[in-house]
């Protein structure tokens, strides 16, 4: 009778831990917070419309690199941030052709410095994503951040008399625009494990982490504001 009673005890003390355990994982994983695995940002439709980007611009792009960020390279590798631009232009044609022209172009130096301005993606106003600049290589479009980010246009021109924070708001309220704006962010934020943080628009540069340039430049620019790109991450 006392061996019956003592493996009846040992029975009861093994459900119980295998109550308590099962409990336990699944405390755990209601707490746990959701990995990347779990999450899904497809990539969105891209219109492939590269630059021309040979061995002349990418050996300008060392050199660039070499003086602004003391880095011999034109790759761009593992980035870790995604700087939002708009063109100054009505339509995606005129941005993708300076780009494409390679200008010399003075960032503050007092001397014109190739490559010529360029980002890897123009988003037209009819939501199309055109990518000038693949995604291994270096695109200059934001002083200090080309070493570390990706770079996206947004289509859209100045008008007189309104200023960046207006051309911001045209596309954020521009559906079939920022819908595709808001797809490929996601998208490159999850390739890459880039942060809504890191999300940042051009005039908000100079106080980003990421920020360096050896030459002291720093962006006067007037594109994507803090509250506009407050008003777009809370989207993502």
């Amino acid at each position: 009778m006392a061996r019956l009673t003592r493996i009846a005890f040992g029975v009861a003390a093994a459900l119980t831990l295998c109550a308590s355990f099962s409990a336990a994982v699944l405390l755990s994983a209601a707490f746990a917070p959701t990995s990347v695995c779990a999450a899904t940002a497809p990539r969105p439709p891209i219109t492939l419309k590269l630059i021309p980007f040979g061995d002349t611009r990418k050996a300008q792009m060392v050199d660039y690199s070499q003086r602004h960020y003391h880095q011999h390279t034109w790759r761009l590798t593992a980035p870790k941030v995604i700087v939002l631009h708009h063109t100054a232009g009505a339509n995606w044609q005129s941005a993708w052709n300076t780009f494409a022209a390679n200008t010399a172009y003075d960032s503050g130096t007092g001397r014109l410095e190739k490559p010529g301005v360029s980002a890897h993606f123009i988003i037209a106003k009819d939501g199309t994503i055109y990518q000038c600049v693949r995604l291994s290589m270096r695109a200059r479009h934001a002083i200090g951040m080309n070493w570390s980010s990706i770079g996206i246009e947004f289509v859209q021109e100045p008008r007189s008399g309104r200023n960046g924070h207006w051309m911001d708001q045209q596309i954020l309220n521009r559906t079939r625009q920022v819908r595709a704006g808001l797809r490929l962010v996601r998208y490159l934020e999850l390739r890459y494990g880039i942060t809504d943080r890191n999300v940042i628009g051009h005039a908000m540069a100079n106080n980003s982490p990421y920020f360096k340039d050896y030459t002291g430049i720093k962006n006067a620019a007037g594109d994507w504001f803090a509250p506009e790109v407050r008003a777009f991450r809370a989207r993502l």
